[in-house]
């Protein structure tokens, strides 16, 4: 069996998996146990317009990103990494461009012409 990652957290967001493909992004919004045990209850809001919540019965392992289906569906959980800043690049000397210079790269959206 494949080892899956840590359960999902309050406040998270998620990216879930429709047949194999990206369906939507949700946040996590309330986790509680289900009456079964090893089953939660997780609720999270889909991040679409418009709005709207959605409350899932998942297991342990669905809880901690394995596939599942639902009414035949084919779905999966799996967390949204932020891309990892890049370091912005530091102009060379000769490139700077002294204050006030107009810079032909930079438009403003406000004059009118």
């Amino acid at each position: 069996m494949i080892q899956y990652g840590d359960r999902f957290q309050v406040g998270e967001v998620i990216i879930i998996y429709v047949e194999d493909e990206p369906g939507f992004f949700a946040r996590i919004e309330h986790i509680e146990p289900d009456r079964k045990k090893n089953w939660w209850q997780l609720n999270f809001l889909v991040l679409a317009i418009p709005l709207k919540t959605m409350s899932w019965i998942l297991d342990d392992e669905q809880m901690r990103g394995q596939p599942f289906t639902m009414n035949g569906v084919s779905l999966q959980i799996k967390r949204v990494q932020a891309p990892e800043e890049e370091k912005p690049i530091e102009p060379s000397a000769k490139s700077k461009t002294p204050p006030g210079e107009n810079r032909d790269n930079v438009f403003s959206l406000f004059d009118e012409k």
